[in-house]
């Protein structure tokens, strides 16, 4: 008896290759399902990071809203610039001496981009009585906005009219300017 075990070798042989392809089917479809999964999950984390740093920030710019506010104000504004003049005009009479300003310039502007640091220069010369030529310097000192006193010069010019000795002083001032964006309309 002859059987034929032919088509039966065949059968396996298929089956076999069958489930051999769906073996290779279903690999590649889990490794990419967990490729899948892992960037989602990354993606999943980055958010929540994101998201813990945006309240974190919200807290920082909560609590320094007071603190920024004020930090505009150590610095001229660039679109305010005579302001750095009218400042140094009044130490005169906050000082109760006479004050000259000999020379102001600024640096360039134009140009220039918003929360950039500029700075305005100016030599002052005074008179008067030794303790108004040291408030004047007191006061240049302590501008309502960053500013650095340097090449100061103090002499004794003799009595004024009460007979006390009066005092020349000069010296340069520089303050910060911040370039502020312009105002659209």
């Amino acid at each position: 008896m002859k059987h034929s075990h032919t088509p039966l070798l065949i059968l396996a042989i298929s089956v076999t290759c069958v489930v051999g392809a769906l073996y290779v089917y279903m690999y590649e479809a889990t490794a990419s399902a967990v490729d899948r999964a892992s960037a989602a999950r990354d993606v999943v984390a980055s958010e929540q990071s994101d998201q813990l740093q945006a309240r974190a920030l919200a807290g920082t710019m909560t609590s320094t809203a007071v603190s920024r506010d004020r930090l505009s104000s150590f610095f001229i504004p660039s679109d305010n610039v005579v302001l750095f003049i009218t400042s140094l005009e009044a130490l005169g009479s906050q000082s109760k001496s006479t004050v000259s300003i000999a020379s102001v310039d600024a640096d360039p502007l134009t140009g220039a981009q918003p929360g950039t640091i500029a700075h305005a220069h100016a030599h002052i010369s005074a008179h008067g009585s030794w303790e108004s030529v040291v408030t004047l310097l007191s006061l240049a000192e302590r501008m309502p906005f960053d500013s650095q006193i340097s090449h100061v010069r103090l002499s004794a010019s003799g009595p004024d009219k009460t007979k006390q000795p009066a005092w020349d002083v000069s010296f340069d001032v520089q303050a910060s300017i911040l370039v502020v964006a312009p105002v659209t309309q």
